[in-house]
């Protein structure tokens, strides 16, 4: 349900920040995976087994980067779409009011989550600066 005075395309287009967010973070986090297979090597079983999990991982890191790409760069192409008239008797009020609330308590989640798992990286920063200077 676009804001006021705002298309369905125009808030679709607006929203593509978010898809385009997820995309660079999961392509960072693809980089650093593979990386990690690197340093993990393949010198053992072991280490094979861990290599090619974390290669797996990465991947589907990718693919869904990827994905979050072409989805945001669709919603950019419909900042044109004309403002349709919306059928009132066909929306269902109590059914969107619910589907909001249950996408704000996921946002929600996830930003928390999010800036947890910022800090958590933060410390292991500071755990290997510290480690640096000794």
């Amino acid at each position: 349900m676009p804001h006021q005075n705002e298309t369905c395309g125009q808030e679709l287009a607006a929203s593509a920040a978010v898809p385009e967010q997820f995309a660079a973070l999961f392509m960072h986090v693809a980089a650093n995976l593979r990386d990690h297979a690197t340093w993990v090597g393949t010198d053992c079983v072991d280490a094979q087994r861990e290599h090619d999990a974390v290669v797996d991982v990465a991947i589907g890191y990718e693919r869904m980067s990827i994905d979050a790409q072409r989805t945001a760069a669709l919603m950019r192409t419909l900042q044109n779409l004309p403002a349709l008239p919306h059928d009132p008797q066909k929306m269902d009020r109590k059914k969107f009011l619910v589907w909001m609330e249950t996408k704000i308590a996921l946002q929600r989640d996830l930003a928390r989550m999010l800036i947890e798992h910022a800090e958590q990286s933060q410390r292991v920063v500071e755990q290997m600066t510290d480690q640096g200077s000794k």
